[in-house]
């Protein structure tokens, strides 16, 4: 009758042979047909002990006689009123289970439960909200130092300064060193620690749907989502934390059980980790919330690698349903049903089972006992070592049969597959993404064809310049050719947003007719820079920038004649780091589109010729105050529609309401499924969230319905206020008109082949224009200029598209930002006295810096006076802004505010005799 300990037998209560049996052959059931097993509470009536007994009696029976049977932990009584600290039941379970691993089967690694634990007890961080995602990783990396002995080394050896000398292997030791052992190996955790935690996107990880569950959403980087769970103590928040800690000790446990062909340890692990607990006590103790997370954690997870059994129940609390047995018989009956058929989903969590003192005598129980004095678990039929050796050997084979197949095809010629050539290289969509001469490589997609023919168009144009220049002599004193980087998203993957609706095509054409104009006077005056431009594709909505960037920086690195960069038209996170990437190079830029406030404080090389969000937001407010917009009469309440994750989106929208005023602004937060970066930007604008674009189109027909005179701005993107217009035709009958005023970022709605209105009939468009170089031809030379190059491009193209580009502030911002770094570029060889060797980089930044000399320059969408950081900003005050109102022919300007040219300054806007004040800034 006795058991592995002598001290600890099982009694031979009634019954109890059959429940040990169902135990037992639960521990040893094999993993292919386990199901998630019911947590076993012992139930005891008063201060009866025949619960803790069988508890003991369980765990001496996993121990055997000379070597541990079964993984297990046990839990001891806690007295009442002496609750351990939150973490201690965790750390008594992981540190027993890790030392119970029978012989053979490895050491028990709990890598996410490790890193959860690192981050519930991390202290509270403070700082910018843009590095403490990284201040929590660098604290778990140096937790997990402390238990990996490798980790540890390698941060050792980085530290090291082993230069007691002067000697250039020193030197070099110290300068790879820290990279190389410290840097990297901290990459490189952070890499797996967000694979592991988040999943795949086809196979989300418990973590991912964790987070999805709490915040709608799942997370794209774990140690951004993980900063919700630092509260400095882990007892400020306990319930949450055992929730989540425990559902990473459960999910690494079921992920221990889990056979690997080349991992022998684990195929020996053939029993459950099985948890026992000592004394559960009244329904509020410690131990009891730790079982019901155990429970809801295990039905969540369908974790089948754990079996709990928990004693001394003196209470249990309503909140989760249970199986009631009558006796042990009974619950040992139910076991082996639950062994034999599995578990469904839904089925309760746990089985109460009322055990009371009563004679040690039963005859049955006795003899069972006698004959299965001990657990009997599966001998393997190999030892270690020799799986070691036939999982290196079948390793041997499959590594020369894959070498094998990758060498045979070089040695019969070679095949190179790879379709990205040069500095480009595969982005995030499959597409090739990095910096390309020309249409090389980029533009291939059936909706790419008239970005290709652009970016063909600027490399015809680039070997004129080179043709041109290839003759002149060596001590000629006419300036060399420079070159400027296109920066945009000149591709799409699959279900991407195409670079026609993203504005991409407006800017190429802007850059590409600059060009010409500004070459053509170069060449012939020889007095100005001739200019070569590369394109440099970011991917679809600049998920790839930041890569992107480390390659521009690498080649103007190598290549001097890299004088800037050009783009950045739409303001994204990923943007943001690209800014930094390139302003660490040193390397100038300049923008070609209406963007975020933020994008000006990344980095001192950055110059935008358009205005900021919040002086065009400032403008709209204006608009929408005096404007009779809603059916001849202003607006006296506003719906704007918004998306949290968007920076451009963010800064427009909170801008405007902050000018219009929050009482009569209604906040609608909407982000498509396919958003680049889901989680909200640092500071979101607050308001209404809404899940669908069909969600959308309901609250703002419900908002018209209800006030007539409610307009809607949108400060979303171009591409998803199309999708609005069909779902809010759907919504025809209760709201038969509606009022937009959109952002610069409409326009792109503009020049697709399906016009707006073709969508929905009862739309009134209204939306801001960074330029209307139509308006502006009789004053502005620079503006008659730029329209008279687009026409001589363009005049064979009748396409709507291409007329609207015509109309549209893009192309003649993309225009007015080629110009202005050429004349930087053009100042700054002039302070060389012609001697071209001197012209680079820094030399065009100091330029640039101190502003343009002669107080900027006329440009196609009004004067260009950015007159440098050293003068207060880098970006055009009371720069000009119109506001159009759309329709299927030609567009009307409502609002035209700013300097048109110099001494062309329009401070009010509306009709003659009843004008209104612009804002001026």
């Amino acid at each position: 009758m006795s058991t592995g300990d002598p001290q600890n037998r099982i009694p031979a209560y009634p019954g109890v042979e059959r429940f040990i049996d169902a135990f037992d052959k639960l521990v040893v059931q094999p993993r292919r047909s386990r199901s998630r097993v019911p947590v076993v509470l012992l139930s005891e009536p008063g201060d009866g002990s025949a619960g803790r007994r069988i508890v003991a009696g369980l765990r001496s029976r996993m121990r055997g006689r000379s070597e541990v049977l079964a993984p297990h932990a046990y839990i001891p009584q806690i007295p009442d009123g002496a609750d351990p600290p939150p973490l201690e039941l965790f750390e008594h379970l992981t540190l027993q289970l890790a030392e119970t691993m029978p012989p053979g089967t490895g050491e028990l690694r709990l890598h996410s439960y490790r890193l959860l634990r690192s981050v519930v007890t991390a202290p509270a961080i403070e700082g910018l909200m843009e590095r403490r995602h990284a201040e929590l990783r660098n604290h778990c990396y140096a937790e997990h130092r402390n238990w990996s002995r490798t980790a540890q080394t390698l941060w050792w050896l980085g530290g090291r300064d082993q230069a007691s000398g002067g000697t250039l292997l020193e030197l070099l030791w110290n300068f790879i060193a820290g990279p190389l052992f410290q840097r990297l190996p901290r990459a490189l955790y952070s890499w797996r620690a967000n694979r592991r935690m988040l999943g795949r996107a086809r196979s989300r990880s418990w973590y991912a749907e964790w987070v999805r569950r709490q915040h709608g959403s799942p997370p794209t980087d774990f140690f951004r989502s993980a900063l919700d769970l630092v509260h400095g103590e882990p007892a400020t928040d306990p319930e949450r934390m055992d929730r989540v800690l425990m559902h990473a000790l459960l999910a690494d446990l079921d992920q221990a059980c889990r056979s690997r062909m080349l991992n022998p340890w684990r195929r020996r692990r053939t029993t459950r980790f099985v948890l026992l607990f000592d004394e559960a006590g009244p329904a509020d103790s410690r131990v009891q919330r730790f079982l019901r997370e155990l429970r809801s954690a295990m039905e969540d997870l369908r974790c089948t690698s754990v079996f709990a059994v928990a004693g001394g129940v003196r209470s249990l609390a309503s909140r989760i349903p249970d199986i009631d047995a009558t006796g042990l018989a009974h619950a040992g009956a139910e076991l082996i049903n639950i062994e034999r058929r599995g578990m469904t989903p839904g089925q309760p969590t746990g089985i109460v089972v009322p055990v009371t003192e009563v004679p040690e005598d039963d005859q049955a129980a006795v003899y069972w006992l006698g004959r299965w004095p001990t657990l009997v678990t599966p001998s393997p039929r190999w030892g270690p070592g020799a799986e070691v050796a036939g999982v290196l050997g079948v390793g041997t084979v499959a590594l020369a049969v894959a070498a094998a197949l990758i060498l045979v095809p070089d040695v019969r010629g070679g095949n190179n597959d790879d379709p990205c050539q040069g500095s480009t290289f595969l982005g995030t969509d499959g597409q090739c993404v990095g910096v390309a001469e020309g249409a090389a490589g980029f533009g291939r997609g059936p909706s790419e064809q008239a970005v290709r023919a652009v970016l063909q168009q600027i490399e015809r144009q680039n070997g004129e310049v080179d043709t041109e220049l290839a003759g002149r002599r060596a001590d000629d004193r006419r300036p060399g050719r420079r070159t400027v980087v296109y920066f945009g998203p000149l591709t799409g993957g699959k279900d991407a947003e195409d670079p026609v609706r993203g504005g991409t095509l407006a800017e190429l054409r802007g850059i590409a007719l600059a060009q010409q104009h500004i070459n053509a006077q170069a060449l012939r005056s020889g007095e100005r820079v001739p200019l070569r431009v590369l394109a440099a594709n970011a991917g679809d909505r600049f998920k790839d920038a930041p890569a992107v960037a480390e390659r521009i920086a690498e080649l103007a690195a190598r290549d001097p004649s890299i004088a800037g960069v050009v783009g950045f038209g739409q303001s994204r996170r990923k943007t943001y780091d690209a800014i930094r990437v390139l302003d660490k190079a040193g390397i100038p830029m300049v923008g070609t589109s209406g963007t975020a406030d933020e994008l000006l404080r990344q980095g001192e090389h950055y110059y935008q010729t358009a205005p900021t969000d919040s002086r065009a937001a400032e403008l709209m407010a204006v608009f929408a105050t005096s404007a009779a917009m809603t059916g001849g009469q202003t607006a006296l309440r506003v719906s704007l529609v918004a998306d949290a994750t968007d920076a451009y989106s963010n800064s427009l929208a909170a801008s405007f309401r902050s000018s219009y005023g929050p009482a009569r602004t209604d906040v609608l937060l909407y982000t498509p499924n396919d958003a680049p970066e889901p989680e909200p930007v640092p500071g979101a604008v607050s308001g209404r969230p809404v899940p669908t674009v069909e969600d959308l189109a309901r609250e703002v027909c419900r908002a018209v319905q209800k006030e007539p005179r409610t307009a809607v701005v949108w400060s979303a993107r171009a591409s998803q206020f199309q999708l609005f217009l069909a779902e809010i035709s759907r919504f025809s009958g209760d709201c038969p008109k509606i009022s937009v005023l959109g952002g610069d970022d409409v326009t792109n709605a503009l020049t697709e082949q399906q016009r707006p209105w073709d969508d929905f009939t009862g739309l009134t468009l209204f939306y801001a224009s960074h330029g209307y170089a139509p308006t502006l031809a009789k004053q502005s030379p620079e503006a008659a200029a730029f329209l008279t190059a687009y026409d001589r491009a363009y005049s064979t193209d009748r396409t709507p598209s291409t007329k609207a580009m015509r109309e549209d502030g893009h192309v003649a911002l993309a225009w007015d930002a080629l110009r202005y770094l050429a004349e930087g570029i053009d100042q700054a060889w002039r302070t060389t006295g012609s001697h071209d060797d001197r012209l680079d980089r820094g030399l065009l930044q100091g330029v640039l810096y101190q502003g343009l000399g002669g107080g900027g320059f006329d440009g196609a969408t009004g004067r260009i006076d950015a007159h440098g950081a050293a003068g207060g900003g880098r970006v055009t005050e009371n720069k000009l802004l119109a506001v159009l109102r759309g329709s299927n022919g030609q567009p009307a300007t409502e609002l035209l505010c700013g300097t048109v040219t110099r001494g062309d300054e329009r401070r009010t806007w509306g009709p003659k005799g009843k004008e209104f004040p612009c804002p001026q800034r």
